[in-house]
């Protein structure tokens, strides 16, 4: 008698998008490292045995190895994701406990309509409870960068992106407090409010740093992200998301621009580090 194979249970995610684009325009964006760098990753590149590496300032890396790539169809990539060693404080509250393992990610490609329909499945998550906020944050992460993708394919194709980029460690505040003092008089909403917003509707905030955004919501979820449109910075995107993951929470800033001057886009990021900064003062 042999003992039977133990298979862990796991969970997928599966969503797809519509984009008004080509194609072989979406099968660039998806496998080309400067293509990615415009809607996914701050950097992406091979690394010299020759896997895909997607980073975002050396704080999170995502190393891929490429399964299949069958052009304008199927591309799959087989990947762990890894923290660097940069850690918050041990004691924070409301954090989840997990552990990085090997996922799969799947693109399928079809033409539906004259435009491109891209199917993402993304699985192996482990069923157990522990990789509950790993898989629920995987999930609203997916939401977001494929709506990234389709804005940039839709209206900036082919050009750069610049971005600021602010991460900071929450040591002594909730999620919920640190939402609720983000968006108060003092840090991002001197003037404008973000109570009740809804998907598809306006919002404008201007920051107590003197900077102004205003364009229309895609994500409103307290005390989760707040995701939208950056009109006035060229129909840029504007990201704020607060984590619980792997012992830590955080807060995440993003702008993300494109035809906007690096020398701007960075005053902006020294600004908005040192709001962020005071956040727990």
């Amino acid at each position: 008698m042999t003992d039977a194979i133990f298979k862990p249970k796991t969970r997928d995610i599966e969503t797809e998008v519509e984009i008004n684009a080509p194609m072989k325009a979406v099968w660039k964006a998806l496998t080309d490292a400067e293509e990615l760098t415009r809607w996914f990753p701050l950097e992406a590149g091979k690394n010299p045995d020759g896997t895909l590496r997607m980073s975002w300032r050396d704080e999170f890396c995502w190393d891929s190895r490429i399964e299949i790539a069958e052009p304008n169809r199927h591309f799959r990539i087989a990947s762990v994701e890894r923290l660097t060693d940069q850690q918050p404080a041990p004691d924070a509250a409301e954090r989840s406990v997990t552990v990085a393992q090997p996922t799969a990610t799947d693109f399928f490609l079809e033409a539906r309509g004259g435009k491109t329909v891209l199917r993402l499945v993304h699985s192996g998550f482990s069923a157990d409870a522990e990789w509950d906020a790993l898989y629920d944050g995987t999930r609203r992460g997916w939401k977001f960068q494929l709506w990234s993708l389709r804005h940039y394919l839709e209206n900036h194709r082919d050009t750069p992106r610049e971005t600021a980029y602010v991460r900071i460690f929450l040591n002594k505040l909730s999620r919920q407090e640190a939402w609720q003092r983000l968006f108060s008089t003092k840090m991002l909403a001197r003037e404008g409010r973000v109570e009740n917003l809804l998907p598809g509707g306006r919002y404008a905030l201007h920051t107590a740093t003197g900077d102004y955004f205003e364009g229309v919501v895609q994500t409103f979820n307290p005390p989760q992200e707040f995701s939208a449109t950056a009109e006035n910075f060229n129909n840029g995107i504007l990201q704020i998301q607060l984590d619980a993951l792997f012992n830590y929470r955080d807060v995440n800033f993003y702008l993300f621009t494109y035809g906007i001057s690096k020398q701007d886009v960075n005053a902006i990021e020294s600004r908005m580090r040192g709001l962020l900064h005071k956040l727990e003062d």
